[in-house]
């Protein structure tokens, strides 16, 4: 199976090629943001910052659904990467065939539960009466969408593994951009509120659902979909290996409730709509860090799989170079641009757009420490060691989150709910280095 980025020996390695992967990645990555914000401009500009507030309550939904697809799509195709990079073509299908049946089964039954209990869980995410209605309404299209949000999930990565990382851009921009076109649509023109927001959003997945399907069915280079030999086993592998994306998920989906109630009591409704910006916001930041972390991970898996240990160490070092120059780059933009950022979700004389930019300033502290967090969790997840990359994970997206949130604002009110990110992110440094201090040795564990 020939992949120009598999790397035979070490004087093969150039950064050259290696952007063919990470720019299309990174940009996948940024534009899934870009057009995640423009979603909330939309709603925050033509309904206001309460409808934006529902669709913060309603994410913890989202993540859990999404935090299943990442689950088997970062996991399974981190496995598959290895299989390719070892030359077994077999192995790979059946991770992949395995991640797209078992993750389709299992976010439907999780949608299905949430479904007969929504109104139940609504209350318990912190839905009130001036905002249950619209969290009913977006909350039950993402659920009747599952199939669709996972499989466009799935695809996308696997496509990527498979060789045809442009492919997975030009996938994830078609239905961005549609998305964006039905927003001024159905939000701007036709004024249908929280509803055009839910409505834009699932076509524009749907399209990506289907342009996935499409190249799977006629375009595929090296996988293809089985149903010979597929496993409760292998597929158990899958989950493992890309655990600390649903514990990612599953810590956002947490958190943000303790956020928002934290919010809530500090500084009312506005405190919950500057959480929702921020929320926004952050994903331009961690969307760099993640984008090149995924888009150097396939060459770290095939060369894995391969026992090219070498080639391993080379690409590491790429990494270690970007993560010792971006993470202040982006904090001084974050810093300076907060305010112009901050704009497009509320007005300057509102109480929210001054609680959203200097909270915006304290938060961002905490992206001088993400990159090399993420980056240390999934390097572990590529070499087929997703148990160690969850011990990553837990403790910056979950453990030490909660733990600040639980005593930091008592000392220094809505400041200290902004310092809970940077603190466990701090932190979280010392688990990383131990992380990155192991040589890419031994077998992978598929």
């Amino acid at each position: 199976m020939e992949n120009v980025l598999i790397f035979s020996s070490e004087k093969e390695v150039r950064f050259g090629k290696l952007l063919r992967y990470i720019i299309p990645t990174y940009l996948t990555s940024l534009f899934n943001t870009v057009y995640t914000i423009i979603d909330g401009i939309f709603v925050s500009a033509y309904v206001g910052t309460d409808a934006l507030a529902a669709i913060n309550i309603v994410y913890p939904i989202v993540n859990v659904l999404t935090g299943i697809a990442l689950i088997f799509a970062t996991g399974g195709s981190a496995v598959a990467a290895l299989h390719i990079g070892g030359n077994r073509k077999k192995e790979a299908d059946r991770s992949f065939s395995v991640s797209v049946i078992t993750s389709i089964l299992l976010g439907s039954l999780v949608s299905l539960g949430v479904l007969l209990n929504l109104s139940g869980i609504l209350n318990l995410l912190g839905a009130a009466s001036l905002t249950m209605t619209d969290c009913r309404t977006y909350a039950l299209w993402w659920l009747l969408g599952t199939p669709v949000v996972i499989g466009k999930e799935l695809f996308t990565y696997f496509i990527r593994i498979d060789g045809a990382p442009t492919y997975s851009l030009v996938t994830a921009l078609s239905g961005g951009i549609l998305n964006i076109v039905l927003d001024y649509i159905l939000i701007g023109c036709f004024r249908m509120g929280i509803l055009g927001a839910a409505l834009a959003t699932m076509l524009g997945l749907l399209l990506s659902f289907c342009m996935g399907l499409y190249y799977f069915v006629r375009k595929r280079k090296h996988l293809s979909f089985t149903l010979h030999g597929l496993s409760l086993q292998e597929a158990v592998r899958c989950m493992v290996n890309g655990v600390s994306e649903f514990v990612d998920q599953l810590a956002i989906a947490i958190t943000t409730i303790v956020f928002n109630r934290t919010a809530l009591t500090f500084a009312g409704e506005d405190g919950v709509a500057a959480i929702s910006i921020i929320m926004y916001l952050q994903f331009l930041s961690i969307g760099v860090y993640f984008g090149f972390s995924m888009g150097i991970a396939p060459p770290l898996g095939y060369a894995y799989g391969d026992k090219k240990e070498g080639v391993c160490r080379i690409l590491e070092r790429y990494a270690y170079r970007f993560f010792a120059i971006a993470p202040l780059v982006i904090y001084t933009l974050t810093y300076f641009f907060a305010p112009l950022g901050v704009s497009c979700f509320a007005p300057s004389a509102s109480p929210v757009f001054s609680l959203a930019v200097s909270g915006m300033r304290i938060y961002g502290i905490g992206f001088l420490f993400a990159g090399i967090n993420i980056f240390s969790a999934v390097r572990m997840m590529a070499y087929g060691k997703g148990n160690f990359s969850g011990l990553i994970t837990f403790p910056r997206s979950f453990a030490l989150l909660l733990l600040f949130l639980a005593f930091l604002p008592k000392i220094g009110g809505m400041t200290g709910i902004w310092l809970a990110v940077p603190a466990a992110e701090f932190l979280t440094l010392l688990v990383s280095f131990s992380f990155l201090r192991m040589e890419p040795k031994g077998k992978a564990d598929v």
